[in-house]
């Protein structure tokens, strides 16, 4: 060992490495699936904020994750506090999949 740091982890590293400590037979194969849970916890979350803007337009990004805590909904690391860049961030996906459109109504 050289000392030099380590590098960081990623998601992209994390994957990798759980795949290859199943394949070895390190870990049990469960563990690749309990990560396709979250992202449908993920997906039901850009749900939950679109209709949340949806039914109140006019509220900040702060109000919809106050609305968020209120509702004791978890963030998509499973924090307890929302940030607005976090509730940002799904309603640019809920923009992407035109769940904000009024043509879904």
């Amino acid at each position: 060992v050289s000392g030099a740091p380590l590098p960081q982890w990623t998601v992209e590293r994390l994957k990798r490495a759980v795949k290859c400590f199943v394949a070895e037979g390190l870990i049990e194969p469960r563990l690749l699936h309990q990560a396709a849970s979250r992202k449908v916890s993920s997906e039901r979350l850009v749900t939950l904020v679109a209709g949340i803007k949806r039914a109140n337009p006019d509220l900040t990004l702060a109000q919809i994750g106050a609305q968020l805590e209120a509702m004791y909904e978890r963030t998509p690391r499973g924090g307890t506090r929302w940030a607005p860049s976090s509730v940002k961030s799904l309603l640019d996906r809920a923009e992407k999949l035109q769940l904000l459109d009024a043509e879904t109504l």
